[in-house]
């Protein structure tokens, strides 16, 4: 599969370079193949040498775009998406350090099914230097600040299911840090709004059109990139966020998309009463009553898997998921079960925990219905 990476850039010249020089340590299957274009969005930096100059493993294109009123994040990305000839098209951002593996993760879920939406998480580091020289030799975490932060999404999946496509709100988490679909969806769909202006909510629109395009969505864990900074929130990029669903609710007058005023609360620096991910529970159950997704009746058919059971459940899932709700405890952590419990296809809910504590497997079990099972048995 050929891959398209975006990277849009304004005015990050030493970011990106860590950024590309991270890239370079890719590793990919022998049928897989990755091109990389960066759309230097009217930088005066020095980006577009810098990028010109690059040594890269990897085919290297720079598209200059002069900088006008216009100028934005939807606009970058999308005429890296008109330039990209890949099948699949990886988005990131320009100030982030990718592993090696990041983007054979996100090849890996699209293999097994054509119309899905991958998104990776993303943590943060310190501030600190970057060793670029032994980047540059090695991909080494030894060269790089230590990590300070994860991605908060995961408190929402750990709450709610670890299967992101049984959640009513899954396009609200497409962030265009970390996430993939294939081209012709992308083009199907019109790529990016161009309209929004400002941080925040372009992406997640996005993510609207492709649901409502029938794609679906998933969150692989091992997909995982890095800031180089971690981001804090402040008035004009809440003012922005603000301004921007105003714009998207005008997009799109449905209950759902006017559900996300819900994470306001979050947001606002006046109000402190509730968390994001409170505010995400909120979004989704709201989300689910306007689908009538009340709370089922039936009870969740439960499937416990220890490592001696892994092959069996990968083979009987696709078969039971089509046939009842189903309830996943998974107690190995086999990214290939992690994958098949996101992509299959099934009318039912299907809710999947991976490796969770006692306490935890304790509370999941009295938060869903179940017929009782012995670990291990399906």
């Amino acid at each position: 599969m050929l891959v398209s990476l975006i990277i849009p850039s304004f005015n990050s010249r030493n970011a990106l370079e860590v950024c590309l020089t991270s890239l370079n340590h890719q590793r990919l299957g022998p049928a897989d193949s990755l091109e990389i274009v960066v759309v230097d969005d009217g930088s005066d930096d020095g980006t577009r040498s810098m990028v010109e100059n690059f040594s890269c493993k990897f085919p290297l294109r720079c598209i200059h775009k002069p900088r006008t009123p216009e100028s934005g994040r939807s606009a970058a990305r999308n005429t890296g998406i008109e330039a990209a000839t890949g099948d699949l098209v990886v988005m990131i951002d320009a100030d982030e350090v990718v592993p090696p593996t990041c983007v054979a993760e996100h090849i890996r879920y699209h293999e097994r099914r054509p119309d899905l939406v991958v998104l990776g998480p993303r943590g943060y580091f310190a501030e600190g230097h970057i060793d670029l020289e032994r980047l540059s030799s090695e991909f080494t975490f030894d060269a790089l600040p230590p990590v300070i932060g994860g991605d908060s999404r995961g408190g929402v999946l750990a709450k709610l299911s670890h299967n992101l496509n049984n959640m009513a709100t899954c396009w609200h988490y497409l962030f265009s840090c970390n996430a993939s679909v294939r081209r012709e969806h992308l083009s199907a769909v019109g790529g990016f709004e161009e309209s929004f202006t400002g941080w925040g909510l372009e992406d997640s629109e996005l993510g609207y059109r492709l649901r409502q395009r029938g794609l679906a969505f998933a969150y692989n864990p091992q997909a995982v990139l890095y800031h180089q900074h971690a981001q804090v929130l402040d008035k004009d990029m809440y003012a922005d966020w603000r301004v921007n669903l105003s714009h998207f609710t005008t997009l799109h007058p449905a209950p759902e998309v006017a559900a996300q005023w819900v994470l306001d609360r979050s947001f606002d620096p006046a109000t402190t009463d509730l968390s994001w991910v409170e505010c995400c529970l909120r979004f989704e159950y709201a989300a689910r009553a306007f689908e009538g997704r009340l709370p089922t009746t039936t009870p969740y058919r439960l499937i416990e898997v220890a490592e001696a059971d892994v092959e069996r459940a990968r083979a009987e899932l696709p078969e039971l998921a089509r046939q009842s709700p189903l309830l996943l405890i998974d107690h190995t952590g086999d990214g290939e079960l992690a994958a098949l419990a996101q992509c299959v296809e099934t009318p039912h809910d299907l809710v999947y925990f991976p490796r969770p504590g006692a306490e935890e497997r304790t509370r999941i079990l009295a938060a869903h219905p179940h017929t009782a099972q012995k670990p291990g048995t399906s």
